[in-house]
């Protein structure tokens, strides 16, 4: 009986969110367990950033821009959401980042407009909140693709009946399985990773999350279209897990973003370098207006 009720919660779950990056609780819950493991130093430059927006919010930001008709969100900024691998490789080679980035060379963009004085107070805010969500991204083992499926969401897979796809199954109904709110499922990750939260998940390197998470995206396919209690039962812990992964990764790299840039010797700008500040201005509000 108690299957029965999960599983049945499970299908709700399903049916009613969008095939996004980890469905709103995962974010929310891994930009908490940012947020409680900020430096002094990065917490006093997010809030410097966000205002009393909280990391649990900012974490969504990214996917709630994806219904923008503004073209930017539509056309580009759509891949900064994920990596693909190709079938057979053994890593992700950012070399082969399509010519409008992917999560990685995103990433690695946002950490230099979010490291630049510089950088104006709009796109820092868009640097900061896309970030953290990909960082958070890149640990859904489904973001780190080596099929031809999108990801899972091309893989169709029925739960009690209802069809469904493995990549919303990934995104929302592994957690929603556990039915809990998100401050029990956040407590509930504190207390089982207590250690790993604080000391041993500190790797800023996301090549690293990439690497852990293709690896766990190829033992996620199921040999049958039918998800059984069985499958939830396996890899709950493991979605899970990542969420924790996620939220304590994102501390670490914004700990040590800005930690570089407390140390970072302050140079005057130069004007060529004004000039393409003004025109990567220019170029924003022009993608606002098309």
């Amino acid at each position: 009986m108690n299957r029965l009720r999960y599983t049945a919660g499970v299908i709700l779950s399903l049916l009613a969110l969008p095939a996004l990056a980890w469905g709103p609780q995962g974010h929310r819950v891994a930009g908490a367990i940012t947020e409680a493991r900020l430096s002094p130093a990065a917490t006093a430059a997010v809030r410097g950033i966000l205002g009393d927006e909280p990391l649990a919010v900012a974490s969504t930001w990214a996917d709630r821009k994806r219904s923008d008709p503004v073209p930017f969100w539509q056309r580009q900024a759509g891949a900064w959401h994920y990596v693909n691998v190709p079938p057979g490789a053994a890593r992700y080679d950012p070399r082969r980042a399509p010519a409008g980035g992917d999560a990685y060379t995103a990433l690695a963009q946002f950490h230099r407009e979010l490291a630049d004085p510089a950088t104006l107070p709009a796109r820092r805010a868009l640097a900061l909140r896309f970030a953290l969500h990909i960082i958070q991204d890149l640990h859904q083992p489904l973001h780190v693709g080596g099929r031809d499926d999108r990801g899972g969401n091309g893989f169709a897979v029925t739960v009690n009946g209802r069809r469904s796809n493995l990549h919303r199954l990934w995104d929302s109904g592994l957690l929603a399985s556990a039915r809990k709110s998100d401050g029990r499922l956040q407590a509930r990750l504190e207390a089982r990773y207590a250690a790993e939260l604080d000391d041993a998940w500190r790797e800023a390197d996301p090549a690293v999350w990439i690497a852990e998470s293709l690896a766990l995206s190829r033992q996620s396919y199921p040999a049958t279209q039918r998800i059984d209690p069985g499958y939830f039962e396996r890899f709950r812990p493991a979605a899970e897990r990542r969420v924790a992964q996620a939220g304590a990764r994102g501390a670490a790299w914004l700990n040590a973003l800005y930690r570089e840039a407390s140390e970072a010797p302050v140079t005057p700008a130069s004007p060529a370098g004004w000039w393409q500040r003004l025109k990567d201005f220019l170029e924003e509000i022009r993608q606002r207006l098309v």
